[in-house]
């Protein structure tokens, strides 16, 4: 039980620190008029609590599982080589969101929607609910990447 709360509350506080300290209270107000639609304010401070909450769930998910074999043991090294990646590029994209870099912002998501992929694949290799889970994750961070795509172009 205490690997599940510091694998969760470590992820969503720090995930979130970097997040919230990038500017996502202020918005985008001077670029809203070339975004696609407008996103509800109070879904825009919920998905980064919600989208680390899965990364740390699924970190606990697959550090549950027993390592026996060199295979698994190294599966799970790629797990945290591309987890860690994912975690960094998924705590400072907001910062390009809400300085008015829509370009970089793109770029940004479109890394972290790779290494999402790479590390539910992994995921999936360790545990298949950790690979749910970052499923949902994966999901949701296409969809951003999506989104601002249509801002930046």
């Amino acid at each position: 039980m205490a690997l599940f709360w510091v694998c969760l509350l470590t992820t969503v506080g720090i995930g979130l620190t970097i997040s919230y300290c990038s500017g996502i209270f202020g918005g985008v107000t001077a670029y809203a008029s070339r975004l696609p639609f407008r996103i509800p304010r109070g879904w825009v401070i919920a998905a980064p609590p919600v989208l680390f909450a899965h990364m740390g769930i699924a970190l606990y998910l697959v550090l549950d599982n027993t390592v026996s074999g060199y295979t698994e043991r190294m599966v799970r090294g790629w797990t945290w080589a591309f987890w860690i990646t994912l975690f960094i590029a998924t705590s400072i994209t907001p910062y390009f969101i809400y300085h008015g870099m829509p370009i970089a912002a793109y770029v940004m998501s479109t890394i972290a929607t790779a290494l999402a992929l790479g590390t539910t694949i992994l995921c999936y290799r360790s545990s298949a609910a950790a690979g749910v889970v970052m499923t949902v994750f994966l999901i949701v961070v296409t969809l951003i990447m999506v989104y601002l795509g249509y801002w930046a172009f």
